[in-house]
């Protein structure tokens, strides 16, 4: 019945909406614009087209005009003439307060500053309206010639995307004082490109462009377009700049584009014009390098170490030449590149022991030597960043209605050694709410600590060398070793880590960021001691293991030793703003050493054998207007090798939580179809309080869209479950192919993002739609029963079916 009243109250709110798009403050003549639609497109980009409108329309939710609707409200409370009145009187006390201060020439500023901020702040909120105005939006009255201009801009960008022969018109639909409108565009048949020349009259220039040709940008048949002529004249301007010619402008490229031979054909011509002081252009070679390794004392001279050609200056050499040596690409005798010179700037960056790096570059000038003409002396500036650099990160989460505080302290030391070493340490601590396994009506507080330090180098070290392998990918060498304490009503464990990492990274482009990450791991060692686990869950977990599977052996004291590689491509920015892919893949193979007979001993501690592999992949579409479609599909499978018969805990899949199936709280999902709750009170067999599994599949996708300044929302639906590989005591619980798919977890939900630049604050609220072991009476669809309650009551895992999930940063 409630939910009955939820859906009625839902459609009462919709309709009311529907009917309220405000137009009662219009003039006589005035119509208010709801929509601009182009139709007829089918090979050029909507979000382009919608760019060029010089006029948008008022944005409309289910019929309505909420953000007018704000903007209106808030301009009953908007009073210009009040500003005025505020601003007259801050500069009468300004005027006041500097009488006051007297020759006191320091209090003057600051009562000014304080005084002048103020103002501004007044004037700013005259132009833009008060907050309610800023959140909505102004009424878009409906111009003409707006509209008009729209349509010149429309046929600009048809023209530049090779439909010259394009039909653009708009039809104008009046519904009262509201105005829609159509675009209708007939692309017709663009133009093609069916040949290429050059004119370059410096013979020396022409040689080196056509040494280029087939990287060319521009291929016979495609479709004229000027964005792609854009981004060769750029190809054109880096090729010539890479290959000696340190003068040479973008402006010297034009581009001569020839329709008149019929036929939808274009013949363009490429040409390069000579420079206006003479008939060719300069190759420049390099003659010296300097680099410099420290900030200019004044009055001081640096002491000058010569290493490779190199000369390097510094007041105190603390940076090994060596190392540095393999970061730089610019050696005299060399052609003046610039690609050299970017990709010089982009391995000192990648060190992260400057705080900046620049190359510039001085035309030797020496006229009684004749070989100088065309030489260059390039001056390599390196600034050192801050030796320590401290981090602290305090917050707050949100789990089984109890806030958790957690916080970190972290410490760099940069140059350790003198060979661009970076060291890093930290500590951790926090606390989260858990249901309470002796009493799930009561939540305790989970508690964890720990720490870790890890060394870094700048190159691969291996015990046959290598510190030159892989230098175009930005080598390290990562140790690593940490501790964490965790402390739950189920059970208390320390876990003990070291490993030992090569990363590397792949370019899209040598002067790019990287957009592939590798990590090769080919040593990982953990020891796991448990110190404390709770009867209850002791015997739940003796009951889970009496099937083909033994959890009671992954709770035990344990050495873990594995062998990793994982695969990283990423084409987003930190934002996720950009048309990209993600893909990251996980591969583990562990155990491998007692095979290979040098399995150290560990005395009673128990040895796990297994291999474990996880591929995630995620989808970013951009929809104009800071509107974004975002999917996500995520998989893993691990299972004990050699007779083992278990997996480590910590390398079971978990489904359920704030990056996963957001209508389930966390780890909390599954396996399969088995029903989560109390099968027997009288004996209290229970399954266990986080729900592992070794099989992985879920999905999620996100409609994201900017509310009003830094407050972004998002619908979402999400999808998984986990399974285990084989049956055990739980029925439902193992994965098959026949019905595997019907055991799919369904959850939606509204999500509120505060996007701070620096960071996203995220709230999740999501109720389950479809649970595939069923409620209490065994209906599986379940969005009948969402109650907004539960994210602020105690409620049994069971029958709980909306979450509210607080993180840090998008989910995927």
């Amino acid at each position: 019945m409630r939910t009955r009243c939820y859906i009625f109250g839902l459609v009462i709110t919709i309709i009311s909406f529907n009917a309220c798009v405000p137009t009662k403050n219009l003039g006589k003549n005035e119509q208010l614009l709801l929509g601009i639609e182009p139709k007829g497109i089918s090979n050029v980009s909507q979000t382009d087209i919608e760019a060029v409108y010089q006029q948008q329309p008022n944005r409309v939710f289910l019929g309505s005009t909420p953000y007018l609707a704000i903007y209106n409200f808030g301009k009953k409370f908007y009073s210009p003439a009040r500003i005025d009145e505020r601003i007259l009187k801050l500069r009468t006390t300004r005027s006041e307060k500097i009488s006051e201060a007297g020759g006191d020439s320091a209090k003057v500023r600051r009562i000014q500053d304080r005084f002048d901020r103020r103002i501004a702040r007044q004037r700013d909120r005259k132009e833009k309206g008060n907050l309610l105005m800023q959140i909505g939006e102004p009424p878009a009255i409906y111009d003409s010639l707006l509209m008009e201009r729209t349509m010149d801009q429309v046929d600009v960008y048809m023209n530049t995307k090779g439909y010259f022969n394009h039909l653009a018109g708009y039809e104008k639909l009046e519904k009262g004082k509201k105005v829609y409108i159509t675009i209708n565009i007939t692309e017709n048949a663009p133009y093609r490109y069916s040949s290429f020349d050059y004119h370059i009259p410096d013979d020396t220039l022409l040689a080196v462009v056509k040494r280029y040709e087939d990287r060319s940008l521009l291929k016979l048949g495609e479709v004229y377009d000027e964005q792609a002529i854009s981004e060769e004249r750029d190809r054109l301007y880096d090729m010539i700049r890479h290959n000696g010619y340190y003068d040479f402008a973008r402006a010297y490229i034009i581009f001569e584009p020839d329709t008149s031979f019929g036929g939808n054909t274009v013949r363009l011509r490429t040409v390069i014009q000579n420079p206006e002081d003479g008939n060719t252009h300069k190759a420049y070679t390099i003659r010296n390098v300097y680099f410099k390794t420290d900030a200019d004392r004044f009055g001081l001279s640096r002491d000058t170490l010569a290493y490779n050609h190199v000369n390097y200056l510094a007041y105190e050499h603390n940076y090994s030449s060596k190392i540095l040596d393999k970061k730089v690409s610019v050696y005299p005798g060399q052609r003046y590149s610039q690609f050299r010179t970017t990709l010089t700037q982009r391995r000192l960056a990648e060190m992260d022991v400057f705080q900046f790096s620049n190359i510039s570059y001085n035309k030797v000038t020496d006229p009684t030597d004749s070989l100088a003409r065309n030489q260059l002396n390039a001056f390599i500036n390196a600034m050192p960043s801050k030796k320590y650099q401290a981090t602290t990160e305090l917050g707050m989460n949100f789990t089984e209605r109890r806030p958790g505080p957690f916080s970190s302290i972290r410490l760099k030391v940069r140059n350790v050694f003198g060979g661009a070493e970076n060291l890093e340490f930290g500590i951790r601590g926090g606390l989260e709410g858990q249901i309470n396994i002796s009493d799930p009506s009561q939540t305790v507080m989970i508690r964890e600590f720990g720490g870790d330090a890890a060394l870094t180098f700048p190159v691969f070290i291996l015990p046959f060398g290598g510190k030159s392998i892989l230098q175009d990918y930005n080598p390290r060498t990562r140790v690593y070793s940490g501790y964490t304490n965790v402390d739950r009503s189920e059970f208390q464990r320390s876990i003990y880590e070291a490993s030992l990492d090569y990363i590397w990274y792949k370019y899209p482009r040598p002067l790019q960021t990287p957009t592939i990450q590798y990590v090769f791991s080919p040593v990982n060692v953990n020891i796991i001691q448990v110190g404390r686990i709770d009867p209850a869950f002791d015997s739940t977990l003796t009951n889970l293991s009496s099937g083909s599977r033994s959890f009671r052996e992954s709770f035990r004291s344990g050495f873990i030793s594995f062998v990793g590689f994982s695969f990283t491509y990423n084409t987003n920015d930190f934002a996720q703003t950009r048309n990209a892919r993600y893909l990251r893949t996980l591969v583990e193979v562990g155990g491998l050493t007692s095979k290979l007979g040098i399995m150290p001993d560990v005395g009673s501690l128990r040895k796990f054998q297994y291999a474990r592999l996880n591929p995630d992949y995620r989808r970013y579409i951009p929809l104009g207007d800071r509107r974004f479609f975002v999917y996500r599909f995520n998989a893993g499978v691990g299972s004990p090798l050699f007779g083992s018969n278990a997996l480590p805990y910590d390398k079971y899949f978990f489904a359920g939580g704030a990056s996963s199936v957001r209508a389930w709280t966390a780890r909390r999902l599954g396996p399969g179809s088995y029903p989560t709750r109390v099968l027997n009170e009288d004996t209290e067999l229970a399954d266990l309080p986080e729900q592992p599994g070794e099989v992985l599949l879920e999905a999620s996708a996100e409609y994201r869209f900017n509310m009003f300044s830094f407050f972004n929302g998002a619908f979402f639906v999400d999808a998984g479950n986990v399974w285990l590989l084989k049956p055990d005591n739980r029925p439902g619980s193992h994965f098959e192919f026949n019905r595997f798919y019907k055991e799919f977890a369904v959850g939606t939900g509204f999500g509120l993002r505060l996007d701070f630049s620096v960071v996203i604050l995220r709230f999740d609220l999501a109720t389950q739609v479809y649970n595939p072991a069923g409620d209490a009476n065994g209906n599986k669809f379940v969005i009948r029963d969402f109650r907004f309650s539960d994210i602020f009551k105690q409620v049994n895992q069971a029958d709980r079916r909306t979450n509210l999930n607080i993180g840090i940063g998008y989910p995927f």
